[in-house]
């Protein structure tokens, strides 16, 4: 496919790439039709995108519509960053989950959302936990509080603004006022809360991993609606980021350097 501008003005690349994340946000395949939906784009283009992406094995396509390839997985494993980050994380995590018997979340910011690079299962709690890769909202989830908590001023007022937030439930927190002030909470004590802020029957406790000053990561504990748990949790989630914190400051800045 050649680089060039076309429908609204978008580059072929720009079109690869809102279909890769439209693909990627879903749970499942999605037709043309339905893509031609969420991203605005003719059929016709779309038709010839997908299935060039199928060629190169950027996605796979059966009856049920398009959804994106293992190729895809295959090359952000490939991260130098991102493996360092999964491998110090490993032993802090399955620690945590043994311990806790809930589903242990590490996550990185990515493209303003709380993307999930890699989790442990527990014994007491399995159902709740999200494949690796699954993206989650920063304002209603204690594991995209934690980054947010390490955002710049300028960087989190553009992406949380004054006008009122998208509520997932009843308990979203959806105003930018309340949300700052427990963004400062989780400054002064390294920990963040959510309770059913993204789905009833579930919250978690969080922390961020927080390398020379700055948020590079947060380990979250995901379970049941337990105010009391999530207290008792909340010391030995602080503990397990610190512990992959350091150790990634034992790796150069360039190998745990994350883009918003």
């Amino acid at each position: 496919m050649r680089q060039g501008r076309g429908e609204g003005g978008r580059s072929v690349a720009e079109r690869v790439s809102v279909v890769l994340e439209h693909c990627a946000a879903s749970s499942r395949p999605l037709t043309l039709t339905e893509l031609a939906s969420r991203t605005g784009l003719p059929k016709t283009t779309l038709h010839r995108v997908c299935w060039k992406l199928v060629e190169h094995e950027m996605l796979e396509h059966d009856d049920a519509g398009f959804r994106v390839g293992t190729k895809m997985f295959a090359l952000g494993s490939m991260n130098p960053g991102l493996r360092r980050l999964r491998s110090v994380s490993m032993p802090s995590l399955q620690d945590l989950a043994a311990r806790s018997g809930w589903v242990v979340n590490l996550a990185i910011l990515c493209n303003r959302r709380a993307l999930i690079v890699e989790e442990v299962f527990g014994d007491h709690m399995p159902t709740v936990a999200r494949m690796g890769g699954a993206t989650m909202p920063l304002h209603a989830t204690a594991i995209g509080k934690a980054l947010l908590s390490g955002m710049p001023e300028d960087e989190l007022d553009a992406l949380v603004g004054e006008e009122p937030l998208h509520p997932f439930t009843g308990r979203t927190v959806v105003r930018p006022n309340l949300l700052r002030e427990q963004l400062a909470a989780i400054r002064a004590c390294g920990v963040a809360f959510s309770h059913e802020e993204w789905r009833m029957g579930t919250s978690g406790v969080a922390s961020p991993v927080v390398v020379h000053g700055e948020v590079h990561a947060s380990v979250a504990l995901v379970g049941i609606s337990d105010a009391s748990a999530l207290r008792r949790l909340a010391d030995p989630v602080r503990r397990a980021a610190d512990g992959v914190a350091r150790g990634l400051a034992d790796t150069r800045p360039a190998a745990v350097a994350w883009p918003g």
